[in-house]
């Protein structure tokens, strides 16, 4: 037998009421609070005892335990676990919990179900629109259920993943050399082709001015970070092979694999299985979506027939041809109302310009498998009696009651929610260091060859020179990158909009600063033109977002106030005794 862990998990200790033939009978509690330790004033009558039990919280072991009942109906272990978040795979007896307000969330449980089943008393569950959603929520989970049952055991095998998870981190360390002219590149390919080593005429071109190192030789280069179209090149290369000019923004680079390596990413192996482990389920469910389609569908002749296009019949009046067109065994047929409902779906965007632009027909084969494919499933899933089990009824269950307490907040709670003006400005006023505008800039460049060139301009820039004059005749510029543009057409912009880089270079700065910002061996002379500090956003501007507020704020007092009303007109009954709770 497996000993008990010496670290329990987050622990509660139950206090349960019994007969002593152990018949149980809870105590009455409020839900508001903790529920006390039992003292010896608080004792039961002879005829009972008190159980105290240590229930480590995420033992399998308690899952169906009780933690109290509203009108009968059980709040459990399970379901307080999953209120807490702390449903993981893989985690057991011996893993710590994070520590929670245990009484508080069993309240919040308490409250909804208490607002359910109000909701149920009242008729909401007779709703058209939760009868709608609970009939397809069904048909969809039991299909769902099937499908993932099917393929629950099939999985990537390990050495592809492992392959495929090699390729998608592997790393370059590069010699590479940045050339302007396409007439100095096939000069630098004639002398390579002529046997010259390769750091020959390598350092000869950024010696005579020709090319510019194109990164530090030492650094490796991850995929996410290499052009497409470099990296089409560099695939195909090993070390110390050269890879043809690849064409770039200031020019074309030139480059010599020195190394090649791949990092060991968990993250990236365990996202390359569940990609091919999803490609192989989805391929197994097409075949088995065409075994069951043998198994239980005859497509008529009609079909083949159905034109759509004919202008001689009205798209109205398929909609009412009950003729049949697919016979699913043991089941209603499909006809070609069916069939036309499910065309009128796919041109969501209108059918009849789809019919006039006669796109229908071409694809009425594609939604045929798609109808048929989900008919089919349902059909087999109900033939495996999927709906019968546990699991499934507590989920439709679970849906039910979610639908319920939404419809009990539109059509109970809410209404009763009236929001003035006077009260979103007194929001404002107890409020408004939490309504600000970010800092804004308007900016200008001039991008340079190397930093220090940027350095350079930026103190030139700061002495007085005019900017359009210098942008004119500096010496050693670039083009501005492509990315950055945006950001020097005058147009104001949010500093959180800035790339992170370029916010820590202009920290502090205001209107007239010059700063200096380094992309790579490029250099960028930053003006500021304008500069908006953070500012308080004034209340005319915001009144929407406040009235958002003030009513989150009343909603949750109505639910309480509810919460309140319900409960005295409703026997609550709380098992737990959270006082004792362990620490982890």
């Amino acid at each position: 037998m497996k000993p008990t862990s010496p670290v329990l998990l987050s622990i509660l200790s139950l206090s349960f009421s019994a007969s002593l033939a152990m018949a149980a009978v809870p105590t009455v509690q409020s839900p508001d609070a903790a529920v006390p330790p039992v003292t010896e004033a608080a004792l039961p009558k002879p005829d009972r005892v008190v159980i105290k039990l240590n229930a480590p919280l995420l033992s399998p072991k308690f899952s169906a335990t009780p933690l109290a009942t509203i009108n009968d109906e059980v709040i459990t272990f399970e379901e307080l676990k999953k209120a807490l978040g702390t449903i993981h795979t893989g985690m057991g007896e011996g893993k710590a919990a994070p520590k929670k307000n245990f009484p508080e969330v069993l309240k919040r449980l308490i409250n909804s179900r208490l607002m359910i089943q109000e909701a149920r008393s009242i008729g909401l569950d007779k709703d058209e629109l939760i009868r709608t959603s609970m009939e397809e929520f069904r048909r969809k989970l039991m299909r769902d259920t099937l499908m993932n049952d099917y393929v629950k055991d099939i999985a990537a095998d390990n050495k592809e993943v492992e392959k495929v998870a090699r390729e998608r981190t592997r790393e370059w360390r590069l010699k590479s050399l940045i050339i302007g002219k396409l007439s100095d590149v096939r000069n630098f390919e004639a002398e390579i082709k002529s046997g010259k080593p390769f750091d020959e005429v390598y350092e000869k071109f950024i010696s005579d001015g020709r090319g510019k190192i194109g990164g530090k030789v030492e650094d490796f280069i991850a995929r996410d970070a290499i052009d497409p179209t470099m990296m089409v090149v560099l695939e195909k290369l090993k070390v110390g092979e050269t890879g043809k000019p690849v064409t770039i923004e200031n020019g074309f680079v030139l480059f010599r694999v020195e190394e090649l390596r791949s990092k060991d990413d968990p993250k990236v192996i365990e996202q390359v299985r569940q990609e091919l482990g999803s490609k192989l389920r989805v391929e197994a469910l097409k075949k088995y979506n065409e075994k069951l389609s043998k198994k239980y569908v005859k497509v008529k002749k009609l079909f083949g027939q159905l034109d759509y296009h004919n202008k001689k019949v009205k798209f109205e009046a398929m909609l009412k041809d009950k003729r049949v067109i697919a016979e699913i065994k043991g089941e209603k047929p499909l006809t070609v109302a069916d069939f036309s409902d499910a065309v009128a779906a796919k041109f969501y965007h209108g059918i009849q310009r789809a019919i006039d632009s006669r796109k229908v027909n071409s694809e009425k084969k594609v939604i045929l498998e798609e109808v048929l494919s989900t008919l089919v499933f349902d059909k087999e899933a109900r033939v495996q009696k999927i709906d019968q089990t546990d699991e499934f009824r507590t989920k439709v269950k679970n849906q039910e009651d979610t639908l319920l307490f939404g419809q009990f907040m539109q059509k109970i709670v809410i209404p009763e929610i009236t929001i003035s003006r006077e009260e979103t400005k007194a929001y404002y006023a107890d409020h408004a260091k939490d309504y600000f505008a970010p800092a804004i800039y308007t900016l200008d460049a001039i991008a340079f060859s190397s930093p220090e060139k940027a350095e350079e301009a930026a103190n030139k820039l700061k002495s007085g020179t005019d900017l359009k004059w210098y942008k004119a005749n500096a010496d050693g510029q670039e083009s501005i990158s492509k990315r950055y543009q945006a950001f020097f057409e005058g147009n104001p912009v949010a500093k959180e909009e800035l790339p992170p880089k370029m916010q820590q270079a202009l920290s502090g700065s205001v209107k007239g600063d010059c700063r200096v910002f380094v992309d790579g061996v490029t250099g960028y002379a930053l003006v500021v033109v304008d500069y908006q500090p953070p500012a308080t956003l004034p209340y005319e501007t915001i009144e929407g977002a406040l009235r958002e507020a003030v009513s989150y704020e009343k909603l949750n007092k109505n639910i309480e106030l509810w919460a309140k009303k319900l409960r005295d007109a409703s026997e609550v009954l709380v098992y737990a005794d959270f006082a004792q709770q362990e620490k982890p």
